[in-house]
């Protein structure tokens, strides 16, 4: 009984994983492009979400002149071709600059 009890909640603990990541790439799908050039980011924050990773400027992508920070959101289902949003900030943390990026495997 116990067996089946563990058993049960792991496999609602990996359906709930997949729902989750799925509910999360289509938020991050329909919302990307509602990111305008000169929105502040916290408006990003609030449209994105908080992104996968926050550095320096060109670690996907080469990005535009005057960026000082980037915010990179993964795509949790593109496993075999990773995807990603970059979205780039001047030094005021207004948007320079938004692109979606798919990574060959």
């Amino acid at each position: 009984m116990v067996t089946r009890g563990v058993f049960l909640l792991v496999a609602l603990a990996i359906v709930g994983a997949f729902a989750w990541a799925y509910h999360h790439d289509a938020q991050l799908y329909s919302r990307a492009p509602m990111v305008q050039i000169g929105d502040p980011n916290e408006t990003v924050r609030e449209l994105l979400g908080e992104p996968s990773s926050d550095g320096t400027c060109g670690s996907m992508s080469p990005a535009p002149s005057g960026c000082v920070n980037e915010y990179v959101y993964k795509y949790y289902y593109s496993i075999f071709q990773p995807e990603y949003e970059v979205v780039w900030f001047n030094g005021e943390g207004k948007v320079l600059g938004e692109q979606h990026i798919r990574r060959p495997y």
